[in-house]
């Protein structure tokens, strides 16, 4: 035979016959689960991760075209199609400033660096443009996504930020 402690009546681990929630625990209960509702479930909704990822992929796929340029020594020109897709072409001369040749992304794998927005994410501002043999831009860039994150392009240094 099990025998129960005596516990004060205040004691959480008071044992009750009519064990159940007070009003007072539903109505905290209630309170927290709708601040919830209205302010984290907006959040996260999927155009949001949508725009995060197009502007963590634009923002490697800058940097890739940046570092490709000044390995190869090679001009590397980023073009922003149908508002959706950017793709990384480079010029196959040494010397020459027009892309004729797909660029490779970094897996080694044969096809060509296109970057496909994902969701109802886009380009809202986005101008072509091409990294010189020494990763410089030929001019300041500053790309804006749907979200309106921007993407600055560092005329001098080059730097995706």
């Amino acid at each position: 035979m099990t025998r129960w402690k005596k516990e004060p009546s205040g004691s959480f681990f008071y044992f009750r016959k009519n064990a159940g929630f007070t009003v007072m625990e539903l109505v905290t209960v209630i309170i927290i689960a709708g601040v919830l509702a209205v302010v984290a479930i907006p959040r996260l909704t999927r155009g949001t991760f949508d725009d995060a990822q197009l502007y963590d992929e634009t923002l490697a796929a800058l940097h890739y075209a940046q570092r490709t340029s000044m390995a190869s020594q090679r001009t590397v020109c980023v073009t922003f199609t149908g508002g959706n897709q950017l793709s990384l072409t480079y010029a196959s001369v040494y010397g020459s400033s027009s892309c004729n040749t797909s660029l490779v992304p970094p897996g080694g794998n044969s096809a060509t660096y296109v970057l496909t927005a994902p969701g109802s994410s886009t380009y809202t501002a986005a101008a072509n443009f091409s990294f010189d043999r020494i990763g410089r831009p030929n001019s300041g860039q500053t790309i804006t996504l749907s979200s309106g994150r921007t993407i600055t392009v560092e005329a001098e240094t080059g730097y995706a930020r």
